[in-house]
């Protein structure tokens, strides 16, 4: 291993460690995202899984989670401050509780990603620890976070209103890729869980399809031939999405290789992945951004986490590609930042720089560098 890889390893642990607060872990990062939002925490105990160190931080970011499942089975968006407006706005939080939140802060709309998550994450940390007695405990909440899921399908596909994923500047409603992507993962992760009765004894099974069919429907709405669509209607390549694709195997290879193709042949940086491919038509721009300059939250700006999961896939196709101008940057600043500009610097911004000790860049750059988790 070279010394600037075991260095960024080391500062990715670091903060991933320090990124805590009372009972909360894994916190989104150390300033403005100062809380444990469900998506963060996902792909942070991604890298931790990877390897193999500090599970008994997942094992708390799950039971408090499902401890603070809603009562129809939805799993919050994040657990911590009412609201992050007052911090983004005035530099101070109104209210230092730690509360379930379960709707976006912009529009108010229901995240359709966070139930996956929590699925999957159960399934890769009882594979990783085989610890029965905290799944079993936690049976009820899994198999009803699972229900809610299927009780809100549209079309064999998650539905939600902007902004319910991860790209929460883009404005649009229905199917997305990212959750979806997720919720065929998840199908896969239940099913093992099920086939195991020492886990997971389940009564509603005429609720579910199996995951072949689903990820069949999965394909016939999202593949293109080439890449999966950010949404059915839209034809714009997401790269978190189509590479979560090529580590959950739902892509043959050849078929992954020329999705890689394509993402190299048009990419706009050769350092790192842009959000998608191409960017983001400007009607799909959320509006009142214009206001204070941050329109290209996600369209302009360059996320270090969708890059690392972009090299996992990489690497699990053996493609080589180099992070040596990104790691320079960590190194460089002792962080690892939310998302850059063209040049790989820390993006500045007026109105919202960009996130330090970004647990999301940490864990996902540990996941690219550490073991193969995807079962």
């Amino acid at each position: 291993m070279s010394n600037i890889r075991a260095k960024c390893e080391n500062i990715a642990i670091k903060i991933l460690n320090e990124n805590k607060r009372d009972n909360l872990y894994l916190l989104a990062g150390s300033s403005l995202y100062s809380d444990m939002w469900t998506r963060d925490a996902f792909i942070s105990s991604l890298g931790l899984l990877a390897h193999n160190i500090n599970l008994d931080i997942i094992k708390n970011v799950l039971q408090l989670q499902s401890d603070n499942i809603r009562n129809d089975g939805l799993i919050a968006l994040r657990i911590g401050r009412k609201s992050y407006l007052t911090k983004l706005l005035c530099g101070c939080y109104s209210d230092n509780r730690a509360v379930p939140v379960y709707k976006d802060d912009k529009k108010f709309n229901l995240p359709t990603d966070s139930n996956p998550q929590f699925i999957i994450l159960n399934y890769l940390y009882f594979k990783a620890t085989n610890n029965y007695e905290f799944i079993n405990k936690n049976s009820n909440s899994i198999i009803k976070c699972y229900d809610y899921m299927w009780k809100n399908l549209k079309n064999n596909m998650l539905q939600g209103k902007y902004f319910h994923s991860w790209y929460d500047t883009f404005s649009f409603n229905g199917p997305d890729l990212f959750s979806n992507v997720l919720f065929i993962y998840s199908i896969k992760c239940f099913e093992k869980f099920i086939n195991d009765n020492k886990v997971i004894e389940i009564v509603n099974k005429n609720i579910y399809i199996p995951f072949e069919k689903m990820l069949e429907s999965f394909k016939n709405n999202f593949w293109n031939g080439k890449y999966f669509k950010i949404s059915p209607k839209i034809d714009v390549m997401e790269t978190a999405g189509n590479s979560f694709a090529i580590l959950f195997d739902f892509i043959t290879k050849d078929e992954s290789l020329n999705l890689i193709k394509f993402i190299e042949d048009n990419n706009d940086n050769k350092h790192i992945c842009s959000v998608t491919i191409p960017k983001m038509p400007k009607r799909y721009l959320w509006k009142p951004l214009y206001c204070v300059g941050m329109t290209g939250y996600h369209n302009d700006r360059y996320w270090l986490w969708p890059h690392f999961i972009y090299m996992t896939a990489l690497k699990k196709l053996k493609v080589n590609k180099s992070l040596s101008k990104i790691e320079q940057t960590i190194c460089d600043n002792l962080t690892f930042p939310e998302n850059v500009d063209i040049n790989v610097n820390i993006y500045k911004h007026w109105f919202q720089n960009s996130e330090i000790n970004f647990s999301e860049s940490c864990g996902s750059y540990l996941l690219s560098t550490g073991k193969n988790i995807f079962y």
